[in-house]
Order: structure tokens, then sequence, then C-alpha cells
């Protein structure tokens, strides 16, 4: 276990403090380092992200095929996954391309998370220059992790981001920016698949977002505020990369509790209201005609 974790440390943790500290060096803020190394990630990770959200966009836009083939190999799961990857294949869209980004986001979360808890948290100078890189500058003084951006609000608010945020702000602004993006990443064409195996209701689709909410605050309540910071900065940008590719999804469509139809279910049930007595009265006529027919 000691040599995998060595070997981690070595791969990813240290390469992480590496850049972080020389961003200290150009920034004098560990926050605002945090934040610019967020946006190297995602600038590095950025055609893994595109080539996801545009596989996600044309997923949506095969939904009509896929629902075919699920009602015409109903009785055969196997055929009607072969049908949907020859699918898939037509199109050129492949399905583990979508996790691809979140597989690699998930050791830099860690990576950042030793970083901060364990080095950063734990450490002598003499420890911290062994590990800095020989081409980078040494350190003289324990880098200053406090992030001190709402002391305007209150003067007791002096965040370390190597510790859980005694504030809870971070938290609480990692679930909202969650929340948001959860819903961008919901089309709002979704409503309108007939298929009820995989239609979601549009309550559950407001609803799957909020247990997100809550499992990203429970983690980010526990964990170094660091990387609630890391988390809030790499969802704002996942966003505005979404919002060029897909748009801004459900994010401001209204959940209709209680299975009530929207505006469009009322016209058109109004409609059929309307429409539904002249059937009867063609009926009527029929029937008239009928008995005149018979008399």
């Amino acid at each position: 276990m000691s040599l995998i974790s060595n070997f981690f440390n070595i791969v990813i943790t240290y390469p992480i403090l590496n850049v972080l500290i020389l961003l200290y060096h150009l920034c004098g803020d560990f926050g605002l380092s945090i934040i610019v190394l967020t946006i190297a990630i995602t600038a590095l990770l950025l055609p893994l992200t595109l080539r996801q959200l545009k596989s996600m966009k044309a997923t949506l836009a095969l939904q009509p095929e896929l629902a075919e083939i699920r009602r015409r190999h109903a009785q055969d799961l196997k055929a009607q996954h072969e049908a949907a990857q020859e699918l898939y294949k037509q199109h050129g869209i492949s399905p583990a391309s979508s996790f691809l980004p979140l597989l690699l986001q998930l050791p830099i979360f860690i990576g950042l998370y030793s970083a901060l808890n364990i080095v950063l948290n734990h450490a002598s100078i003499a420890h911290l220059n062994s590990i800095i890189y020989p081409f980078l500058p040494q350190l003289s003084s324990i880098p200053n992790i406090d992030l001190n951006w709402f002391t305007f609000l209150n003067s007791a608010w002096h965040i370390s981001l190597g510790v859980p945020d005694p504030t809870h702000m971070l938290p609480i602004l990692a679930g909202v920016v969650t929340f948001v993006q959860m819903r961008m990443s919901q089309p709002h064409a979704i409503a309108e698949i007939q298929d009820a195996t995989l239609q979601l209701t549009p309550l559950m689709q407001f609803i799957l977002p909020l247990i997100m909410v809550v499992i990203t605050i429970f983690i980010a309540w526990q964990l170094a505020a660091g990387l609630a910071l890391y988390r809030t900065t790499s969802l704002l940008l996942n966003m505005i990369q979404q919002y060029f590719v897909t748009g801004r999804g459900s994010l401001f469509a209204v959940p209709h509790v209680g299975g009530l139809p929207d505006n469009g279910g009322l016209k058109n049930g109004t409609q059929r209201q309307k429409t539904q007595p002249r059937h009867r009265s063609s009926s009527s006529r029929g029937s008239v005609q009928s008995k005149g027919a018979y008399d």
C-alpha cells in the first residue's frame, strides 16, 4: 500500500503541489492559485469535455430512434443493445466518452486533497522544499493558505483552505453551483420523449439535482475548504462550456407538482373537451339517420 501511495504522490500529488507553490509565488494568494490551477486543468481537459457535451447532445437527438429500437426488440435485450450500439456507431457517438473527463478529474481531486490536507497542513519548510522541484523557487516560510476574501463581511472569516470551512460558505456555494450545473445538463426536450422507460418527469428532474446538492454540501462540509473552492470553480467553468454547446437546458424550467399538466396540456385538454360535444352530435345525427333508414 505504501508503494502505491508513494507512486500516486510522485505522479499526482507532488506535481499539483509544485504548480500551486509556483502560482503562489506569482499570485501571492493561495485561493487565487487554486482558481488558476483549476482554469489550467479545465483548459487541458477542454477537448475531452467538448467531445462529452457534443456526444450528450447527439445522444439526445437519437432518442426517437432509440425508443423505436426498444419497441422493436422489447423481448430481446441483446438485440436491443446491439442495435443501439450500431446506431451510435453510424453517428460516430461513443457512450464511454461521457465518463472520461470525470475519470480524469478524480485523481486530480484526490491529489489536491492530499496536497492541501496532508502536505501543507502538517509540513515543515525543510519537508516542503524537499518536494519542490530544483528548478522552482524554494520557500522561505510556510505558505499562507488562508482565504481572506470574505473578511469584508466579517473580520473573523479567515478560511484556511487546508481544513473544513468553519463558515460553511464554500460548501453551500458548491452546492448551489452543483444544482445549477445539473439543471443545465438536463435537456429541456427530455419531457417530449414518449418512451416511458427513459422519460423523467419534470418533478424528478428537479429532485435529482437537489439530492446531489445535499451530497455535495455534506462532502464539502467534511473536507478541506480548498477542495470546495476547486469544485465550485470547476463547475462554473463547465457551465460556461456547456452553455455554448448544449445551451441552458432545464435551468429555468419549472417543475409541475402532483402530475399537473403544463399549459400545453391544459390547452390540449380544453381543445379535446370542445371537440367531444361535436363528436357526440355527429354520433347522434348518425343514430337518427340510421333510425330513419330502419324505419
